[in-house]
């Protein structure tokens, strides 16, 4: 199934970026994710969450992608995750990558978090 990445910069905290995925992310649609996440931070983007809400699957290029976007925000930003289904879950919990990433039931859920540890 084909990616859909659709982001926006939140209204005030315009260092954070919500970006909404809709598809499959995995080894045909990762370069437009990279790609698109990259842009964000080119334009200032500190924060990043991603909404998993209508994603069914991820392969290891999406992890590939999550790991590689981790150092670019570690020492000024973070990167939070969100609605994640269990099965893409628990591949993160196994893989350890749920102590980098943190997942959160909302969007408004990650921005208070992410919000309340970096006021700007």
């Amino acid at each position: 199934m084909a990616l859909t990445v659709h982001s926006r910069f939140h209204p005030i905290h315009t260092d954070l970026a919500v970006v909404t995925l809709t598809g499959d992310v995995d080894i045909s649609t990762v370069a437009r994710l990279r790609d698109d996440l990259a842009a964000l931070l080119g334009d200032g983007a500190r924060h990043l969450i991603l909404d998993f809400g209508d994603v069914a699957f991820m392969d290891s290029s999406g992890l590939s992608v999550l790991t590689g976007i981790f150092p670019l925000l570690r020492d000024s930003g973070a990167l939070a995750l969100v609605s994640v289904n269990p099965r893409i879950r628990e591949v993160l919990r196994t893989t350890g990558l749920t102590r980098l990433f943190p997942i959160y039931s909302s969007v408004d859920t990650a921005i208070l978090v992410l919000r309340s540890g970096s006021e700007t």
